[in-house]
């Protein structure tokens, strides 16, 4: 893996970490606004897999849809790991992105699925970002 592959994804996880941390907090600040934190666990996930995609060199594409996403992660990925045990947090949180931003009869989402959307984001930026470093360093020692 080159540096500056390395520096782009690192400008992803950034961004998805500054997502990831505001619906933590608020999760911990409010009773309300479980929709937004999980938009923004959807939008960090997806931040996390298009990092990854930048780390291998490849231009992620621009769509939203995570378990696509992922199977884009498992093609560039010479060591796949655990990444196949993220479709199902995958899966979850696509559930929150088209029907909690835009105007549906999609019903509000409760404190539970919000720190299950939390969960799932935390799992996916842990695996990510801890694959895409090892591959790093990993590349370095050759």
């Amino acid at each position: 893996m080159k540096n500056e592959f390395l520096a782009i994804a690192e400008e992803w996880f950034k961004k998805a970490d500054s997502d990831l941390n505001f619906a933590r907090a608020s999760f911990e600040e409010f009773d309300d606004f479980y929709s937004q934190m999980c938009i923004l666990c959807h939008d960090a996930a997806e931040k996390y897999l298009k990092g990854f995609i930048a780390s291998c060199g490849v231009k992620p594409e621009k769509i939203h849809d995570l378990a696509t996403l992922l199977k884009e992660c498992l093609q560039n990925s010479n060591n796949k790991g655990k990444l196949a045990d993220l479709e199902p947090c995958c899966r979850i949180l696509n559930l929150y992105y088209t029907p909690l931003k835009y105007p549906s009869h999609y019903p509000s989402v409760s404190k539970e699925k919000a720190q299950e959307a939390i969960e799932c984001a935390e799992r996916i930026g842990n695996e990510i970002t801890v694959k895409t470093r090892s591959a790093y360093l990993a590349s370095e020692q050759h």
